[in-house]
């Protein structure tokens, strides 16, 4: 069919239609990608009600490669009266891709072989960015280096040292929660993607050299470097804390629970050692098992969850711990073959909750995934085993692809503090599930990280348009955009930045419905970036770069 007579068929379509719908114009297209030619490919058009049944059309540069009929969206359209969708998943010829629709023409979606392969080294870089101690950084030089004097119990006032590992988020403390979770996360990302597996183990590697030193003494498990001092130091230079005189900031506090460590820190650091003990790249594997065995048997003995540290802040405290102590186990069983680490892994995971987000504070679903044999390695244990952790992976899944399809954007969890990490792990656990509508879930998911969101703007510094260039992060003093890769915490509900006194402001508030985002430095609810909101991104892209392999 030539140009010429598309042209004159469109014109006749347009003849048959309503005056209202012919002339609808829409208010905004959103497209997402990169992705690979097997990905779901929609884009959203939003406008009046009256777009319904109207033609769309995708170009793959002036050439017409298809045309369609807008079809509605869910009732969740936030901001506008209505959104549709302009499906062109069938397109599966490599180039970029345009959606013309309601009097608009959309940014360009690039479908590739190599789908979303380079984002994940570039989110790595805010890893990099963030390394601490002699670990070398991209930004800063050594720093922290006195790190650290513990507070309280029977080591009080002894110097250990507890420099290294990684700065959390845009502040510079550290937290044994969120590293052992980054960690655990990197190795699993590393098993799903294999072509990216040496630079994820790398990186995670820096987590796992912190994690030997964070129990430096019988009985002492370090929790936390830092207190809320550093905390509310944003904006400030790493390499001159030390020289600092300023108390809590040259000489940091190291925190602990006088009891141990509890079950949720217990099962991560287990979890992320023995992962990476069976990775085969790590020097000393059997030093990482002895110490995973003794993480693991504190949180077994404390029975509960670590509670909020005294004098430290009350940050990353959780609730749950039979998760963690689920994937410890289970990383166990894989790296020492022993029974009794599997019989554990199916008790803790048997009394964990299957509908929860991945999450630090619900590592559930990585243990789940781990013993049906979805995480880039085979099964654990007997068949009873494996079909009990793919029950669990299977009923995750269902309840973040539900939630995608109730929603016009495909955003995988609810909205909250830090939407960007639940929507990443939701959509990670929704392409390893092995569901069919898993996959166009995660695919969902990336593409409302990195642009088909109601603000049209990627949550990626550095990467997609609108991207992030008031990133709240301590590397802001090296300039806009910094750090690149860094993975800001997205749109939150209003009540959520109300509490916090923020009331946004900038060219993107137009685009406030039910979440609001805005690109502002001073907002640490929306633009701070995170050690989570990191790797769960990265994770949510290793699955589906696995799934791109496997594509039919």
């Amino acid at each position: 069919m030539t140009l010429r007579l598309s042209a004159l068929l469109a014109v006749a379509f347009a003849l048959t239609l309503p005056a209202s719908a012919a002339a609808a114009r829409a208010d905004a297209i959103r497209t997402g990608g990169p992705s690979a030619p097997g990905n779901a490919k929609v884009a959203i058009v939003a406008g009046p009600r009256a777009l319904a049944g109207t033609v769309f059309r995708v170009y793959r540069g002036h050439e017409l490669a298809l045309r369609g009929h807008l079809r509605r969206g869910p009732h969740a359209s936030a901001p506008w009266p209505a959104t549709f969708r302009a499906n062109f998943t069938r397109l599966r010829r490599p180039g970029r891709y345009t959606v013309v629709a309601g009097g608009r023409r959309s940014r360009s979606w690039l479908v590739s072989r190599a789908g979303s392969a380079g984002l994940i080294g570039l989110i790595l870089r805010f890893f990099e960015t963030n390394r601490d101690g002699e670990e070398p950084a991209l930004l800063h030089g050594p720093s922290h280096l006195h790190d650290a004097t513990v507070r309280g119990g029977r080591y009080a006032g002894r110097h250990f040292d507890l420099t290294g590992g990684w700065m959390d988020a845009g502040d510079m403390l550290h937290f044994t929660q969120t590293t052992a979770y980054a960690t655990m996360v990197l190795e699993a990302a590393a098993r799903l993607d294999p072509a990216e597996a040496a630079a994820l183990r790398e990186e995670a590697g820096v987590g796992v050299r912190w994690l030997l030193k964070a129990h430096p003494a019988p009985g002492l498990f370090i929790a936390q470097v830092g207190d809320n001092r550093d905390h509310q130091r944003y904006f400030t230079n790493p390499d001159r804390d030390d020289a600092s005189r300023q108390p809590g900031i040259g000489h940091r506090l190291a925190f602990h629970w006088r009891a141990g460590a509890g079950g949720d820190l217990g099962g991560k650091v287990a979890a992320a050692l023995a992962l990476a003990a069976a990775s085969g790249t790590e020097p000393d594997p059997a030093l990482l098992i002895e110490r995973a065995r003794e993480w693991f048997r504190a949180g077994r003995a404390a029975h509960r969850a670590t509670p909020p540290l005294p004098h430290a802040g009350d940050f990353y405290v959780v609730s749950n711990w039979r998760d963690s102590m689920a994937a410890g186990a289970a990383a166990l069983y894989r790296a020492t073959g022993e029974d009794s680490y599997l019989r554990a892994a199916r008790h803790y995971l048997a009394g964990s909750r299957p509908a929860e987000t991945l999450g630090y504070g619900n590592v559930a679903p990585l243990a789940a995934a781990d013993l049906c044999g979805r995480l880039g390695a085979p099964g654990l244990g007997p068949r009873s085993a494996r079909r009990q952790g793919c029950r669990f992976l299977r009923r995750n899944a269902h309840g973040t692809i539900a939630y995608a399809r109730r929603n016009a954007f495909r955003v995988a969890a609810p909205l909250t503090w830090g939407t960007t990490s639940s929507n990443g792990a939701a959509g990670a656990i929704a392409a390893i599930s092995g569901l069919r509508a898993g996959r166009a879930a995660a695919a969902g998911a990336r593409d409302y990280l990195l642009g088909r969101n109601p603000w049209g703007a990627s949550f990626v510094a550095g990467f997609g348009p609108r991207s992030p260039r008031q990133v709240s992060s301590w590397a802001a003093v090296f300039g806009s955009g910094r750090p690149r890769g860094a993975v800001v915490g997205g749109p939150a509900p209003r009540k959520i930045l109300r509490r916090q006194g923020f009331s946004p402001k900038g060219p993107l508030r137009r685009f406030n419905g039910a979440g609001v985002y805005e690109d502002n430095r001073r907002d640490y609810v929306t633009s701070e970036p995170a050690l989570d909101y990191a790797a769960n991104s990265i994770l949510l892209l290793a699955a589906l770069q696995g799934h791109r392999r496997t594509a039919p």
